[in-house]
Parts: structure tokens; sequence; C-alpha cells
């Protein structure tokens, strides 16, 4: 895996990698821009071509060309040493060819099903009925072939047989989720999707890797209006948005995401000229999904627009709350966006697409907007539609985590104007609110909470990690660390600085191969206090911290390690020596004050 990975760094630029994501200009030393991973107007954003490395001194990030991959395209790892592999024209090692040969003609059969269907649509069966349907719509021709929209004919075997044709196996076009296994009879498969028309789902580079099938006018309406492929090697419905390939890069230009509810809504936006517009992929929104969102739109701006009927509305609340639950105090709200008539974002764009420009401008936050519709909805004079407003709004508001003052502060203040509103006590509703919040749980991922933890770490904590960073700068440091008894004997106090000297032999002295090992939020981290440790960072200048520097201030953290655990262990003698004070134990209080003594020399 190292050499692959150094290999696929002496091929690549990652000036070149970098630029294609921003305008870069040369200044000095280095390469700068506008950050693509938060707003900003004066650039604060620098790349160094020499130490192959990026910055931002305004939300912090940095690191190599493959952290910038992983956090630009919301990429695993190994997903973004795929690509560059590919685009370096590297040769990985320590996978599984054959299972990687078998997701390839997957991949490849899906591709081949949307040019097949498309062909369907405009030069076959569907060439006056359904062209005629997307076009009574409002899609133009242009969007259509855009999101490559394709018709499935009527008949149990078009596409199979056609996919054979093309010499792929009967497990391939199964495991594409394209047939249908009767396990019986002499013809066993038939076509998944017969007489509907197809909507591929791409992922976000651009690959096709489902599809979603809405039933033709005039077809079975017995049938779900709706099919989506079932769960595949390629196919994870709760990791896809609909049109995220195609919205990625205007929803880091215009910093928010437009979530709708379906396909056309999606296709109908962009051609309205919102191309920041995504959909959950058949299914509802989930936490996987609404972490994606979070990466492509920096301020975790997020407008939704479902339909209008009760459907689209308990959507819109059930996203609400996931967002509140898991994610809650790491940016702005929810926002939605309220279209008259009861109409959804297709129908507005063909009737008056700048209705829907007005009606995105206009959104209002998501927690206000429920709160209006409540008071709408019930009547507060009616002694049981009082209660009902209660009940569905303090079931919104548990939803906010008690993990921080500013939360709690929100949570509090919203029971406070339900209270005042409702003409009850503040006490009762806050009761309602607390039992509520019991029952849920938010699920912060483990990054997250790691850097939660390091707000509050102790001083003998963070030195550790200052030391577990340092070793990642040099590689014989690290190997030659990794053999002091002193650093091995410290090394189980901390998570970091445990890995990296248990690990060092294993993978070669190599942070590349040490993050291709580990989870996201663990590798994300370790690049992280390498690049704290290895450079400085000073008046939009990246310099590399001299190795004997390096070597010296380990030393010093080392040094200033065994201090502070010293003065912790102080801390913990000075409560037990008033604890034996008052309890009149004399034998123990001369005990710890001599121990006292000895070690308040040691620091010394």
């Amino acid at each position: 895996m190292n050499s692959a990975v150094d290999d696929i760094k002496s091929r690549i630029n990652i000036v070149d990698l970098v630029g294609e994501y921003v305008k870069l200009q040369k200044a000095g030393a280095n390469w700068k821009a506008c950050c693509p991973f938060h707003n900003e107007k004066s650039p604060s954003f620098m790349v160094n071509e020499e130490k192959q490395i990026f910055h931002c001194f305004g939300c912090g990030k940095g690191g190599d060309m493959f952290t910038f991959l992983m956090e630009i395209e919301s990429l695993e790892f190994r997903e973004a040493l795929k690509i560059l592999a590919e685009k370096s024209g590297v040769q990985l090692e320590n996978f599984n060819p054959e299972a990687q040969k078998g997701k390839n003609r997957v991949l490849e059969a899906l591709e081949w099903a949307t040019k097949f269907w498309e062909k369907q649509l405009w030069e076959g069966s569907g060439k006056d009925k359904i062209l005629k349907y997307l076009s009574e719509r409002g899609l133009t021709s242009d969007s259509i072939r855009q999101f490559r929209i394709g018709y499935a004919p009527e008949g149990w075997n078009n596409l199979f047989n056609f996919l054979l044709q093309k010499g792929f196996a009967v497990e391939d076009i199964l495991g594409a989720g394209l047939i249908i296994d009767k396990e019986i009879g002499a013809n066993r498969y038939y076509d998944r999707f017969r007489d509907r028309i197809m909507f591929p789902i791409e992922d976000a580079m651009g690959k096709v890797i489902g599809f979603s099938a809405r039933v033709a006018p005039g077809g079975d309406e017995s049938q779900a209006k709706y099919i989506n492929t079932p769960e595949t090697t390629v196919y994870h419905k709760s990791k896809v948005l609909y049109g995220i390939s195609k919205a990625k890069q205007a929803i880091k230009e215009k910093d928010f995401v437009l979530l709708v509810e379906g396909n056309m809504d999606v296709i109908a936006a962009h051609q309205a000229g919102l191309r920041n517009t995504v959909a959950a992929s058949g299914t509802a929104l989930t936490v996987e999904q609404l972490a994606i969102l979070r990466r492509y739109t920096n301020s975790k701006n997020i407008k939704m627009l479902f339909d209008m009927d009760s459907a689209g509305q308990n959507a819109a609340k059930k996203s609400l709350e996931l967002y509140l639950l898991n994610f809650f105090g790491s940016g702005i709200i929810p926002s939605v966006v309220f279209l008259e008539n009861g109409k959804d974002a297709a129908d507005a764009v063909k009737d008056d697409p700048a209705s829907l420009l007005r009606a995105v401008e206009n959104s209002q936050s998501a927690l206000d907007y429920f709160w209006r519709q409540l008071l709408k909805k019930y009547d507060q004079k009616n002694p049981q539609q009082k209660n009902q407003i209660i009940q569905e709004w303090t079931e919104i508001v548990s939803h906010i985590p008690n993990d921080s003052p500013i939360n709690s502060a929100e949570k509090v203040a919203w029971s406070k104007k339900l209270a005042h509103e409702m003409e009850v006590e503040e006490k009762l509703i806050l009761d309602v609110v607390k039992r509520q919040s019991s029952t849920k749980s938010p699920k912060k991922d483990d990054f997250e909470r790691t850097e939660e933890v390091l707000r509050f770490a102790k001083k003998t904590d963070l030195l550790l990690d200052k030391i577990a960073g340092l070793l990642l700068t040099d590689q014989q440091l690290w190997r030659d660390a990794s053999e002091r008894e002193d650093v091995r004997r410290i090394a189980s106090e901390n998570r970091f600085l445990n890995l990296i000297v248990s690990q060092g032999s294993k993978v070669n002295f190599s942070l590349s191969n040490l993050v291709s090992r580990v989870d996201r939020s663990a590798g994300e981290r370790l690049e992280k206090m390498s690049l704290e440790a290895g450079f400085n960072f000073d008046h939009g200048q990246i310099s590399e911290i001299d190795k004997q520097e390096v070597r010296r201030n380990l030393e010093t953290y080392l040094s200033n390690y065994q201090k502070e655990l010293q003065k912790e262990k102080l801390r913990v003698i000075i409560k037990d020596i008033k604890k034996a004070e008052e309890s009149g134990d004399r034998e123990s209080l001369k005990v710890l004050m001599e121990e006292f003594s000895r070690m308040s020399q040691e620091v010394k």
C-alpha cells in the first residue's frame, strides 16, 4: 500500500488536483484560493507545491491530496485511493481483484442498461408516449438528456437479452439488480423494470449505481408508482442522493442545498437554474445523507422543499427531527420552502419558474415554520387541540440534544415560548420535554466525539497528542521513538500514540499506510495531528519545521508530560490530605505529607 500511495503522489501534483475544483493563483512559493470548504471572500486557502500539502487558515482544514479528495468528494480513504490510482495509472495491490472485477462488471452492466433505456425513449417504443408525458410535465429535451432519463419497454426480457448479447453473465446482471430470479422454470430470469420511466441514480463521481423507476402513464397502476434498485454491492440507498453528481459544485458555489422530494422535482429545479438541488433517493432522509450534504454546504445550510400534502409535510418534519437529533448546534438549522396552492417543485417550474426561485429565496427556519403551522392547524381555545399543540411541539423540541449549554438554552427558550403561547406553567412544558428527550439519543460520529473530548482534555492528554503528532512527521523519528522505553511506557495512556507506536513497524512507519488501516475519523485526526506538529502556518505562508527542532520538541513534550503527570498526582494527594485532616487520621496524614514533600521536590 505504501508504494502505491507514494507512486500516486509522485505522478499527481496536488496543485493540478486542487485546481480541478478551485481557481488557484500563484503566491510566492505557494498557491492560494478561496477555500472550497467554507464561505469566504478573501483567499485563506494555501497549497504548497513543494511539500504537496494544503491548509486553510480560515477553517483549519489541511492535509495531502488524499485528504483533499476525501473531504471535497465525501469519500472514504480507500475510495479516494482507488480514484487517484485510476487517475495516475497506478496498479493497486492488497485488494481482492475478483471482488473488484465483479463490482466493475456490475457498473458496466448498469451503464449499458442506461444506454439501452435511453435509446428506447428516444428511438424506440417510448418515443411518442413517454416523451410527450415528460414534455407535458415541463421537462425540456436538454434536461431529459442531461439526467439520462430512459424508458423500460413492456416485455419480460428485453434488457436481459440485450445484456446477454453484450457478453454479461447472469451473475453480473443479477448483481446489478436489473433482473429477478424466480428460481424455477426454464425462463427463471425476467426484467425487474417493465413499462417504466427510468431515472438513473449516480454516485458523487457520476457513475450509474442504480435506478428509480416510475410507472409509465397509462401503465399498471396496481403496482407501486416508484420502485428502486434493490441493495447491491454498489447501491446503498441510505447513502445515495439523487442528483448529487450534478449538484455538488453548485452547492459549494451557492453554499446551500435545496432538498426536494422526488426525481422530477430535482430535474425541474435544475432546469429553473437551481442546480444545487438533490433528493433522498427512494427513502426517508437518513443520517448518512445529511452527513454528505453537510460536507458540500459548509454552513450546513439545507433548504427543504417537500410536497405540501400531509405526507410531504410529515416527511419534512421527520427530516427536521433527524437533523436536530444528530447535527443541531453544528450550523444553521434547516429551512423550509413553502409553495402556494400545494404545488411541488416540478409543478411550480412548469407553471411559473420564477415562483420557485422566490419561494427558495424566502425560505423560513424549519423550527419557525413548523411552529407557525401548528398554531394555524389547531384552535388554541379548544382544550383538546391545545393539548395537541403541546404534544406535537414538545415532540419536535425534545430532539434537540442536551450536549452543550447553547443547545440546552435553545431547548429551554422554545419551551418557554410554548408555555407563554399556551398560557401554561413553564415547569409543566419543561417536564414534558425532559421526559420525551430521555427516549432519544444523538448519533454523532467518532470524529465529532473526539473533537469534543479534546476541548475538555487534561494537559497530559494534550501533550500525548502532541507527541503522537511529532512522531508522524518523520519516519526515522517514529522508528527511533518506538524503541524507546519511556515512549513505549506512556503510549498506552493515549489512543493515538498507542496506535502509532504499536503499528509503526507494521505500516513501515508511513502515515498514509496507517491512515488506510483506520476508520475515516481516526485517519483525519492523525493527518491533522501530523500537519500541526510538522508545519508552521504563519501569515499565509506554510513552512516545514526543521527536523532538529522536531526532535527538540519531542524531548520538551516528554519532559513536560512527566512534570504534568506529577502535578496531577500532587493534586490527588492534596485531596487525600484534606480528607485525612477532616477525619483526624494522623497516621495517614503523616504518610501523605511525606509523599507530598517528595513529589514536590521531583516536580521542581
